[in-house]
């Protein structure tokens, strides 16, 4: 029976008969205290399914501008009732929001060493439009949100939450203190941990050590001005490296930042970041933080703990990357800031090529070690070159110990400094290698064997129902293609290519060890002179570039995406069952979805968190590749442009996990 059988009973028919002109009123009514409701009547039912009421494609420019998600949920239950919830999207803050009184600055805005506002040349401060993860953490009797900016230098937000009116509010916010690990950088996706903290990930794309080794090929002469600041160009032109070292300089104030060797400084080091930190909020507030070194320095996006509270996957973001696995050598059940473990690299074979492709999954070992070893070796302000011998990749004297590897983009060709050839900063061979694992995880797994040619793998979610583990592979192009540019060396993905993306399944044993990774849901390129291609690249009535994934149970996978081949970014509810995608969101044209649909219980909802990443940033693109509804994104004005965090609500407690 559904929720109006249940409200009218057996007296259904006599309304129907005696009382048609007031019938509708009383249906209007009923609907509504079925959004009220908290669950089934019978509390031992059991929910056997829910679903969203789809978002319909944007019709009108209104549309375009604006956050929409599903309006009902509606829950089925073992005993045939169901119910249905009324769902709505509260902004609950913006860029550039003043919170409260402990912060006198606006929410996402860039800060020092010292907690001091970052400010641009013409002395305003620097205010991020890029919020990315959230966490909700419990300290005390309160609830906080923790929330990545995707900025060089990074920035994280400790804002307490209350439920006021039935909706979440923001009481107060304040910026996360990163001064004892020498701050972090580019603060992409995050995952709360089964011990109530958070991991986040260092997203450094350009902080590669070999644009800062002189020995290097690829090496980069950043420019700085008369008073020894980096400008974040090269030759006068803008570079990603030099913004990256100009962005940690103004929050270190390290003026000897030496480009000569290695570019480490006093307190700068390029080896210092991209890694996976955790934050802890105490029952007063305040925060403590860790960087886990023995996750690998790569470009990590996102990093997730199985429920061993032992095994953590972790996703590599860009071209040729790799997929890496720690093994911790105990449990961890509380926040820790000296982790010990062990290192591996994902080596995939390729087993056939439809639908996203099918891979035999195997481990490198890339070595084992704790974070105080590797911030030791750090601390020895090491270039790449004090690792590998650098050879020439047109040349590469592959039959005296050199290998030619592919990481990144580019070609290296490499060799371990051990025996005669080892740098006086090492003690020991056993330290080379382990500096090799540790921060040098992907050059050292191309380098022993392992797969370097993932392309832009993005969120992580487990499914404890099933004891997998789902990958959002947000483009199946460039180095996932066959033999990409004839630079792939190891060449162990072929597939045809997809600029739509994917989700894929890594099946997991009882060691939670990862043994095949499988397409489940690939994205469609729309053919030309679809009645859509005016202004959609990708299908829309499917994924596009799936990034932030989460698992909510009853079946129901979450995607979102960063796009720019759908006219807006989309989210999506994926039924794994009976395998139909249902569209529940969309943010402003220009904008990407992120939040990492963090989740958790807040006053008497069930909250999953949804963010608007830099709306209207960008036009997106056209079948034929052209830049559409650039009218909307020029005439934005600098408020609508702010970075907006809030969540789904109207979902009560009971209902997800």
């Amino acid at each position: 029976m559904d929720c109006m059988g249940n409200l009218f009973g057996f007296r259904k028919k006599f309304i129907w008969r005696k009382l048609p002109y007031v019938s509708l009123a009383i249906i209007s009514v009923g609907l509504i205290s079925c959004g009220e409701d908290n669950g089934s009547s019978n509390s031992s039912v059991k929910i056997t399914g829910v679903s969203f009421n789809e978002v319909p494609l944007p019709q009108t420019d209104e549309d375009l501008k604006n956050i929409k998600v599903s309006n009902k949920l509606t829950v089925s239950y073992d005993d045939g009732s169901k119910k249905t919830y009324n769902l709505s999207y509260v902004k609950v803050a913006k860029s550039g929001d003043v919170i409260g009184n402990n912060w006198s600055y606006g929410f996402g805005t860039l800060y020092d060493k010292d907690l001091n506002p970052i400010r641009e040349k013409d002395n305003s401060i620097r205010i991020s439009n890029n919020p990315d993860a959230d966490s909700i953490l419990t300290a005390g009797n309160d609830s906080y949100l923790i929330t990545h900016f995707e900025e060089a230098s990074g920035a994280l937000y400790r804002t307490k939450l209350s439920s006021q009116n039935g909706k979440v509010k923001a009481q107060e916010t304040y910026p996360i203190d990163f001064k004892a690990v020498g701050g972090t950088l580019i603060n992409c996706a995050g995952r709360k941990t089964p011990w109530n903290t958070h991991l986040g990930a260092e997203e450094d794309y350009s902080l590669n050590s070999r644009y800062a080794d002189k020995s290097s090929p690829y090496y980069v002469d950043c420019d700085t001005d008369n008073s020894g600041y980096f400008t974040g160009t090269s030759n006068g032109e803008h570079n990603w490296f030099c913004s990256y070292v100009a962005g940690m300089q103004k929050y270190l104030n390290d003026l000897n930042i030496d480009k000569n060797n290695g570019y480490n400084g006093d307190e700068f080091s390029p080896y210092n970041y991209g890694y996976i930190v955790e934050v802890k909020v105490n029952d007063d507030g305040t925060t403590d933080v860790a960087k886990h070194y023995v996750t690998g320095k790569y470009t990590p996006e996102l990093a997730v703990v199985m429920p061993d509270n032992k095994t953590l996957y972790i996703t590599d973001d860009g071209t040729a990357k790799g997929l890496y696995k720690l093994v911790l050598d105990e449990p961890v059940n509380g926040f820790k800031k000296n982790w010990k473990g062990t290192l591996y690299i994902a080596k995939v074979t390729q087993v056939y090529s439809e639908n996203g492709g099918e891979f035999n999954v195997n481990w490198i070992k890339l070595g084992h070690a704790s974070d105080n070893q590797i911030k030791d070796l750090i601390d020895r302000k090491l270039k790449l070159s004090d690792i590998f011998e650098i050879g020439n990749v047109n040349s590469c004297d592959t039959n005296n110990g050199f290998k030619l590897i592919f990481e990144d983009s580019k070609l290296l060709c490499l060799k371990l400094r051990t025996g005669n050839n080892r740098s006086s900063k090492f003690n020991s061979d056993d330290e080379v290698k382990t500096a090799a694992a540790f921060l040098e995880s992907r050059k050292y797994g191309a380098y022993l064997g392992g797969t370097t040619e993932f392309r832009k793998e993005e969120g992580l979610a487990y499914n404890p129902d099933k004891n997998v583990l789902y990958v959002a592979i947000s483009a199946i192009e460039k180095s996932m293609e066959d033999n990409y540019k004839g630079k792939e060396p190891a060449n162990h993905i072929k597939l045809p290519k997809n600029k739509c993306g994917g989700i894929y399944e890594l099946k997991l044993d009882n060691n939670y060890n990862g043994t095949k990774l499988k397409g489940i849901l690939v994205g469609k390129v729309l053919d030309k002179n679809d009645p859509n291609d005016n202004e959609w690249y990708c299908d829309p009535n499917n994924i596009a570039n799936p990034d932030n994934i989460e698992y909510i149970g009853h079946n129901i996978l979450l995607i979102g995406e960063d796009t720019s081949k759908h006219l807006v970014n989309m989210v999506w509810a994926y039924d794994l069952e009976n395998k139909k995608l249902t569209r529940i969101g969309h943010v402003p044209i220009g904008a990407e979805v992120t939040g990492s649909f963090a989740k958790g219980e807040i006053g008497n909802e069930f909250t999953i968190w949804m963010n608007a990443q830099h709306p209207f940033d960008e036009a997106p693109d056209n079948r034929n590749g052209e830049p559409v509804r650039q009218d909307i994104i020029n005439n934005a004005s600098d408020e609508d442009k702010k970075g907006i965090v809030g969540y789904i609500s109207g979902i009560p407690k009971g209902v997800f996990k």
